[in-house]
């Protein structure tokens, strides 16, 4: 017999009397708890006797023998997924028998029936899964299996499948990094770096910034858990979602396969062009409304992905292996230019044009030992990296046409290895533990062709360069530089018990995660970045709050309103955070119908500078999560459930960079008389004022006790749930109303005026304190904080108790609730379908860790809270709001050989802001620029400026199995079939930075386009 057929020996007809006298309900209970790695079956034989269940892995040979309690009741959690036989035995005598499939993170339910010992005879009952609900869990996930991945068009990227849950849209798109991952996903209504990611158990997320995560092999996924809410306390870190990929593992059968995909350039659809928006520009010149910005016709590129696995026993039952490799090589090419003045498209002539490679090797290797009967081991490592390389060429906006002649370039590789260890210990039939220990690193390498260092970065904004001056450049580097040996490092470990006693099974445990970073930036190559500027007013002051005059104010050209501003941005740190965490739960079968779920999580943070030493901790997280269940039939067929709670979320290891680290971010403003023929510098300069810098980042040292403040509060939110769910007539149906209110944040304050305030009223130096600059530090919004600064300049720190009213901020405020409902028809063999409607409002005044409005990614630093005055008329409807959600997928078995299947997601568009200068620029708090929510000097409100078009995507797919050969497939898949190219986002800073009277040319520009159609096609051989 296949050792992995679920289907047990017939048996004779004579035994129908007894096969009638049992009853089996089962339910593939998908308890799905964020970070699992590993299932549990569990049961009941209602008539109390006594007995002895025994379970056994049918793919692994995997044994496990409990007795049955007292009330009939029988649990084995911390099983590998897979087919399972569970019997029950009395006397030596099997009196029951069932097959059963484990879902990693989940609880499979079997009830196995026996007559009296008189009656019984030898026979097995096989289960299926129909459409039972779920009755034991306290919250709605959405599990995708490698079949949903096999049978559906679906992108292969977490990103793509995360889509696939209700409620959750794609981020904005300059939260980004192909091919590594594109608009991260954001999770009710949270900012994209709130989500967490893990595979089998380990988190993945971008450590230095939260920002992304590692992929695996696409053969190397068994499945993937997503999370947007309610679950247990045994996990923590994320108030958005929870992404969990649990990978494929050995068996006793051998298998082995490949896999190879081909997206063509010549098949994908143009993408469109980007034009300027109502900017009020009409001067016959690059910038003005309605011209090009960016051609991106002929922005295409194609994709090659050739992929194999093979595993198998090593000591049957006992050691196997998996192994899966993958490698993706994408090329292409697209501008890398904008029209967006003249100097820029004769610049564009010659590095205007890209052509790029990105090669993208991936690797997973898996050892399971089945030590003994009692204890399992598994050992896994996986490689992702990314490889860039890209070529600088000429390209003619006059014409489109492009020069070959290479003049600038980039190399970058991003190589991540993992390595994970998970034990599991059945130490007696009620007590089991599990532990987890793993490391991961990032090595970073970005090296630009024909970087010189002498050479600065030159721009010239549209209509800003002088009749008769030519701004030459010899920097042909664009990307942001890192310092030599930059990484990532994690170090994750985890020890968790169960033990079970009577209708409680107790839970507890404890985690730690350790992440270092070497990073720096250059931000602009060179060294500095000289930003050529005309202000339609010369009269008007660049920026007043800081002393620096107008145009006019320097003479010459700048009578005209024509003058440079000089940047400077650079810094290099070594960083690091530790978390904790501990948790005990009570899992309680109230009645046969009711369970209870009660757990408190407690956890604990510290963010460390370059040199260790910690400017932000907090050692008190307390999280209660409650939850019930409650089977209203008795049968499965109907549930109501819910669950509330509280989650946190600590600082990434990137705020100590600019926050505890002393960075250099400054800008000057001059007018000038000439321009170096060979750099492009300015020459005959005359500074219009001092040296600057929005957060006083002059690359001073700082003490930690003065970069936080001391009674910092968790970044966390409430969140709770309430839903139900049906079996009708071979279909589920459900509803969920959720509700999530962020409670607190952190981010950083850079208002001097309160510190000010209160060091006079304590009697110091007026003269000392008027010249003291205060360096921000981060707080929570809206409470009472404590910090540490030295406004006097002695060299003592003061300390100073600020309440809410004296820093002037409303509490950190989003909010989201939703109502959704879905259709499920589960897959009989023929078709499967589901359907999810999500009716949404996510409103606040912060969208959370990040700023979306204009795609800030310094995470908890946004711009959004260093001055009061920026948060005026900042409540409305957030940047990740869609009212409506319409998500439809499905796939139908026409024949043995032919499989058709379909997606398609509607969302409502995003909602737009007009963000401008504050009324009273003489205001300290009003002098970062085109940054309030203000315009043309009148309140405009968060989401006051309309809605951007919807989001509406209809994917396509072929599948072919021919009968001819067994185990090949051939598929054909298309993407965006419609073509639909809606605006993801566009420019809402209404004016130039430095000229309140200057509207920028950018005003209303699209930032970004969804993708265009493409088709796939791909051939897979399974052994």
């Amino acid at each position: 017999m296949n050792r992995n057929d679920p289907s047990p020996p017939h048996r004779a007809p004579g035994l129908r009397r007894s096969l009638l006298a049992l009853a089996l309900g089962l339910a593939l209970a998908h308890t799905v708890q964020a970070q699992e790695t590993a299932g549990s079956i569990f049961g009941r034989v209602p008539d109390g006797q006594a007995g002895t269940v025994v379970i056994e892995n049918t793919e692994t040979g995997l044994r496990r023998e409990i007795a049955v309690d007292g009330e009939g009741r029988f649990r084995v959690p911390g099983l590998p997924n897979g087919r399972y036989r569970v019997h029950l035995a009395r006397d030596g005598q099997v009196v029951a028998e069932a097959a059963v499939l484990v879902t990693a993170g989940a609880g499979s339910e079997v009830q196995l029936l026996a007559s009296q010992p008189s009656e019984l005879e030898t026979y097995v009952v096989t289960a299926s899964r129909g459409n039972a609900i779920d009755v034991t869990t306290v919250e709605s996930p959405v599990v995708i299996t490698t079949e949903d991945l096999k049978n559906m068009p679906i992108a292969p990227n977490l990103t793509a499948i995360a889509l696939l849950a209700p409620g959750v849209i794609p981020g904005d798109s300059a939260y980004s990094d192909p091919p590594r991952f594109s608009a991260l996903p954001s999770f009710g209504g949270s900012a994209v770096s709130e989500n967490a990611y893990y595979i089998n158990g380990y988190p993945v997320t971008n450590p230095l910034t939260s920002l992304g995560y590692s992929e695996l092999p696409f053969n190397a996924i068994d499945q993937i858990q997503l999370s947007t809410g309610g679950y247990g306390v045994e996990y923590g870190r994320a108030t958005g979602g929870v992404v969990n990929v649990v990978t494929k593992r050995g068996t006793n059968e051998w298998e082995a396969g490949g896999q190879v995909i081909w997206r063509p350039e010549g098949l994908m659809a143009a993408p469109r062009n980007i034009y300027y928006g109502r900017n009020g520009r009409a001067f016959g010149q690059p910038g003005d409304a309605g011209r090009l910005y960016q051609y991106r016709n002929e922005n295409l590129y194609s994709t090659r992905t050739a992929s194999a696995y093979v595993g198998g026993p090593i000591v049957e039952d006992t050691l196997f292996f998996y192994a899966a490799g993958e490698f993706v090589r994408q090329e292409g090419g697209g501008t890398d230019s904008y029209a967006s003045s003249n100097a820029a498209i004769e610049a564009a002539r010659s590095n205007g044009w890209r052509d790029y490679t990105y090669r993208t090797p991936r690797w997973l290797g898996k050892l399971d030992w089945n030590i003994t009967g009692n204890h399992r081991l598994e050992l896994t490592g996986f490689s992702d990296r990314a490889k860039q390389s890209a070529d600088l060429t000429g390209f003619d906006y006059a014409n489109f046409e492009r020069n070959h002649i290479k003049t600038g370039g980039q190399y970058r590789d991003d190589k991540t290895n993992t390595w994970i260890a998970n034990y599991t210990g059945y130490l007696t039939d009620a007590l089991t533990v599990t532990g987890m220990f793993g490391r991961s690193r990032t090595d970073h390498v970005n090296e630009p062709y024909q970087y010189d260092p002498s050479c600065p970065t030159v721009s010239v904004a549209p209509g800003a360069g002088i009749a008769g001056f030519t701004y030459p450049t010899c920097q042909y580097a664009t990307e942001t530089l890192t310092p030599a040996g930059a990484n990532d490092q994690t170090r994750n470990g985890r020890l968790d018990l169960e033990y079970r006693i009577g209708d409680h099974t107790l839970k507890a445990g404890y985690d730690y995660s350790k992440a270092r970073s070497l990073m720096g930036e250059e931000f602009y190559p060179g060294g500095e970045w000289w930003e050529y500027l005309r202000s339609n007013d010369p009269n008007t002051p660049v920026a007043p709050v800081f002393g620096v005059g107008s145009p006019a104010s320097g003479g010459g050209y700048g009578a005209e309103g024509y003058y440079v501003v000089r940047h400077v941005n650079f810094g290099r740190s070594n960083l690091e955070v530790e978390q904790k965490a501990q948790y005990i739960k009570d899992l309680w079968q109230v009645t046969d119908t009711v369970l209870l779920e009660m757990g408190l999580r407690n956890e604990q943070f510290a963010n460390y500078n370059s040199a260790g030493e910690a400017f932000a901790k907090k050692n008190r997280q307390i999280a209660p999560r409650f939850g019930a269940t409650w089977d209203v039939r008795g049968d499965s067929t109907l549930k109501v459930f819910a669950n509330a709670g509280r989650y946190h979320l600590a600082l990434p290891s990137q705020v100590a960079y600019r926050g505890a680290d002393g960075i250099v971010n400054t800008q000057e403003a001059f007018v000038y008389t000439g321009v170096d023929p060979v750099t492009g510098a300015p020459t005959g300069l005359t500074p219009l004022g001092p040296r600057w810098s929005e957060n006083n980042e002059f690359g001073q040292p700082k003490d930690p006790r003065t970069v936080a403040a001391t009674n910092l509060r968790s970044h966390y939110q409430d969140a709770v749930t309430f839903g139900l769910e049906q079996a009708i007539s071979g279909f589920n149906v459900g509803a969920k109303a959720s509700y999530r209110t962020l409670r607190s944040a952190i981010d950083d304050t850079c208002d001097a005026r309160p510190f000010r305030r209160a060091a006079l009223a304590a009697g110091l130096d007026p003269d000392a304190v008027e010249d003291w600059q205060f360096q921000c530090a981060l707080f929570n919004p809206g409470y009472a904080n404590t910090f540490y600064q030295d406004v006097d300049g002695d060299g003592t720190l003061e300390r100073y108790d600020l309440s809410a009213a004296d820093l002037g901020y409303d509490k950190a405020k989003r909010k989201y609730y939703a109502i959704d409902l879905f259709f499920e028809r589960p897959f009989d063999g023929v078709w499967y379908a589901r359907v999810d409607y999500t009716f949404s409002r996510n409103w606040g005044n912060t969208e959370g860790q990040l700023q979306s409005d204009y795609g800030q990614d310094d995470v908890s630093q946004t711009v959004t809270w260093d001055y009061p005055e920026l948060m005026e008329h900042a409540n409305g409807l957030l940047p990740n709001h869609r009212k409506h959600q319409l998500k439809l997928r499905g796939y139908w078995q026409l024949s043995p050989e032919w499989m058709i299947s379909g997606s398609f997601m509607y969302a409502s568009g995003r909602k737009r802001n007009c963000i401008g200068y504050y009324p009273d620029q003489e205001n300290e708090g009003g002098g970062y620029g085109s940054y309030y929510y203000y315009c043309d000097g009148r309140p405009a409100p968060r989401g006051s400026y309309g809605t951007l078009p919807s989001f509406q995507r209809l994917d396509l797919g072929v599948r072919y199995a021919p009968g001819w050969a067994k185990g090949l497939t051939f598929s054909a898949d298309v993407f965006n079939v419609l073509n639909r190219q809606s605006a993801q986002n566009v420019v809402e800073n209404r004016f130039l930075q430095t000229s309140s009277t200057t509207v920028s040319s950018a005003w209303d520009r699209v930032r970004s386009y969804t993708p265009p159609r493409y088709v796939q096609f791909s051939a897979r051989y399974d052994w």
